[in-house]
């Protein structure tokens, strides 16, 4: 059963050739085939490595699964990174010609990609294979929402091309690929270095200065670590860990050149559903307890901490007065509660907007990018500290990742709990919220459980 009817895709090839330019043909169908998401990613680097997705939502409503790069958007224009990718997006829709009977957000073509964390700071090797905002658009995705399966095929004609059968692809084919593959292994053990470790508490004593001098509220330092194996890591088998050990955390892999970020982050920064918003303060943590009483005790001490709280007062203020501008109506809960992770527990308030349909995603994430939870208060002020003291690029960390569809829906994540792959080695990135009665080891020992997700799924052991 072919995905693509040759009436359709032809009608694509000559809107081409008629206003000769190209012209995105997609076609969707609902499939019944146990296909796994997990494997149609892995068994996509024989053909398309570098140039795979994956995305799982914190609800576990929705999972893409994207191989091949149909069309890639790329930018490191400062100025107009956020818009520029949805803009051509929107110019490329508005020709597409798109057969997809669903009405399923992350059905039909999307997008799937993210922004950089600060495009002004000095860019490290490791980043190389990454621009300030890009994004793909995929050639096969599998859409898994609400337990439904999808498959979409993206093409786009061009206006010397002829269709060719070529082109048309056997559903089967793609589908055998996402059958179900046993026996991925983790990692062995690795070699872990600290980076600049003395440098890094040094520079939270200095923010620390700046704070009691009044020169700002809040200041977010994040530090690496690398953990270096014996052999190449594999992204699917990073990916099953953390699907397996968070799986209330939206979990993500982006692949570019020789190098995969890769991550399981609690924190949403923003959905749109049609004009329906949300976004999520998630600010202020501690760890989790060996047993419930000690859990609960901590729990309850985090709800009560006036730092922790300061801190997550600062994320609800900015993001509702972000929704203030662009919603008719917005909807904070009085109080955080508690979001329990595994291996750490945060304070949490979600808020909720109704915003005009048109008003594109991108508006939103640039307004929001970076919240107080990833960079600080003031904004500028903050951001300006982090270049001068992190010393470090942080790339895709704690920077939106997530997609948008040619409908206006989309997701995005904050990009933390995260790292970097690359071969054999694993560049593995944690911040924490710097306040004026903050102490810098006890920074330091948040930053240690926030780097054990990911330590333990790539298969290294804290040292």
């Amino acid at each position: 059963m072919a995905i693509i009817q040759q009436s359709k895709i032809n009608n694509a090839f000559m809107k081409a050739k008629q206003e000769n330019r190209q012209v995105l043909f997609s076609s969707t169908i609902e499939v019944q085939n146990a296909v796994d998401p997990l494997t149609f990613f892995k068994n996509g680097k024989e053909k398309y490595r570098g140039e795979r997705f994956f995305w799982k939502d914190s609800s576990n409503e929705l999972i893409l699964a994207g191989i091949g790069v149909e069309k890639s958007f790329q930018y490191n224009e400062v100025d107009h990174r956020f818009f520029e990718a949805e803009s051509e997006w929107k110019r490329l829709i508005d020709d597409a010609v798109i057969d997809n009977p669903s009405d399923i957000p992350g059905t039909g073509p999307l997008l799937f990609g993210g922004y950089s964390f600060d495009p002004l700071s000095e860019k490290e090797e490791e980043w190389a294979d990454y621009a300030a905002s890009q994004f793909y658009l995929p050639r096969h995705m599998l859409t898994i929402s609400q337990g439904k399966k999808y498959l979409t095929v993206n093409i786009l004609c061009m206006p010397n091309n002829e269709e060719e059968s070529a082109i048309q692809t056997d559903i089967n084919d793609l589908l055998s690929m996402g059958e179900k593959v046993q026996g991925m292994k983790s990692g062995e053990e690795a070699s872990i270095e600290e980076i600049n470790k003395e440098a890094w508490i040094q520079a939270v004593e200095d923010v620390i200065e700046k704070l009691r001098a009044g020169e700002l509220q809040k200041v977010v330092l994040a530090r690496k670590i690398k953990a270096v194996f014996k052999e190449t890591i594999k992204p699917p088998n990073v990916l099953e860990a953390l699907l397996n050990e968070q799986p209330d955390s939206f979990t993500f892999a982006f692949e570019s050149g020789e190098s995969c970020f890769i991550g399981a982050s609690p924190e949403r920064l923003i959905r749109k559903n049609g004009s329906k918003v949300l976004s999520t303060c998630l600010a202020g943590s501690i760890r989790r307890g060996t047993a419930d009483e000690e859990d609960n005790r901590l729990g309850l001490e985090l709800l009560n901490d006036q730092k922790n709280l300061q801190e997550h007062a600062f994320v609800v203020r900015m993001i509702e007065s972000v929704f203030a501008k662009y919603c008719k109506d917005v909807e904070i809960p009085e109080g955080p509660t508690l979001l329990k992770l595994r291996d750490i527990q945060h304070l949490y308030t979600p808020v909720v907007g109704t915003i005009d349909e048109e008003t594109p995603l991108s508006a939103l994430i640039q307004s929001l990018h970076p919240t107080p939870a990833l960079g600080g208060e003031p904004r500028e002020k903050a951001m300006e500290v982090i270049r001068q003291k992190e010393k470090m690029d942080r790339g895709l960390y704690a920077a939106p990742i997530g997609w948008f569809d040619y409908r206006g829906n989309g997701e995005f994540a904050v990009a933390i709990r995260s790292g970097l792959l690359k071969n054999n080695e694993a560049f593995l990135y944690a911040g924490c919220g710097v306040v004026a009665d903050s102490d810098p080891l006890s920074e330091y020992t948040e930053t240690r459980i926030k780097l054990k997700p990911m330590l333990r799924a790539v298969g290294g052991i804290e040292s």
